[in-house]
């Protein structure tokens, strides 16, 4: 397999939450390709970008709010004056909180996290697969064969989305029902051509995992588990897991979700 280094050039890509940590690595990872990027935050601050990647590719939506379905309508609307196309979506934006270790989790703290991780994602992949639907009616393809890369939309999904994390019931839950928005999708829009899959992160040293655990015995005990390296992944091996589900080397696959753990959950 020849692996193709100028696929993501001059195609448009929107990631949510890509302000810091593993989305601004995806955001690094696709300007150095020389892809243009929509960045959809809840910050005000503009992600930082190094100079020697092109600046004048990246678009920042600053304080969206992808609980509400209007305001992220509103932002796709800006982003088709930019650029009429877009290429792919990756789901990223998501919140954790500290360990509930002992017990209830409250109500209020279940519906916060449904919904930024379960309806921010729904939000914006809708609107995504809209902008893909209303394409299709424009270019009326034939129904009885599938126009194959029409769109991808990567979901971070989690391990979370496969086992039961103590400390975290309303977070797990959330990521098990991004697993299944992300195969639910992948099986209603192959026929339109477009691929959904998944990317399911081990701990990873991001601000946010650092905000709430910060060394503490749950993150030493995590990480003494994990085989390769004693470690917590890097924001950028997560991105290049993005990466290959975004390209061509990918263009067989729906319904998938690479985890990248280190091997923590073998």
């Amino acid at each position: 397999m020849t692996l193709t280094t100028d696929y993501h050039s001059g195609k448009a890509y929107v990631v949510t939450g890509g302000c810091s940590g593993i989305g601004l690595a995806i955001l690094h990872y696709l300007l150095a390709r020389s892809a243009i990027v929509h960045i959809l935050d809840i910050s005000s601050t503009p992600p930082q970008v190094p100079s020697h990647l092109p600046q004048k590719n990246l678009h920042f939506y600053p304080n969206t709010d992808v609980t509400s379905g209007s305001i992220v309508r509103n932002v796709f609307t800006q982003i088709r004056t930019i650029t009429t196309t877009i290429h792919g979506l990756i789901n990223n934006a998501g919140i954790a909180y500290q360990p509930v270790v002992t017990g209830l989790e409250s109500d209020e703290l279940f519906d916060r996290v449904m919904d930024v991780n379960v309806r921010g994602v729904w939000n914006v992949g809708n609107a995504y697969l809209s902008h893909i639907l209303s394409r299709e009616a424009d270019e009326q393809p034939n129904p009885a064969a599938a126009i194959e890369g029409r769109g991808v939309i990567v979901n971070l999904c989690s391990i979370a989305s496969f086992h039961g994390n103590l400390g975290y019931v309303s977070y797990t839950v959330s990521k098990h029902a991004v697993l299944g928005m992300t195969r639910a999708w992948a099986t209603n829009f192959a026929a339109q051509g477009v691929r959904v899959n998944g990317v399911a992160p081990g701990g990873t040293d991001t601000p946010l995992l650092q905000g709430i655990m910060a060394k503490t015995d749950i993150q030493e005990q995590y990480e003494s588990q994990v085989p390769l390296g004693k470690r917590c992944a890097r924001p950028e091996e997560i991105a290049d897991a993005v990466g290959f589900l975004l390209g061509k080397e990918s263009s067989y696959m729906t319904g998938q979700v690479i985890t990248v753990d280190g091997g923590r959950y073998v």
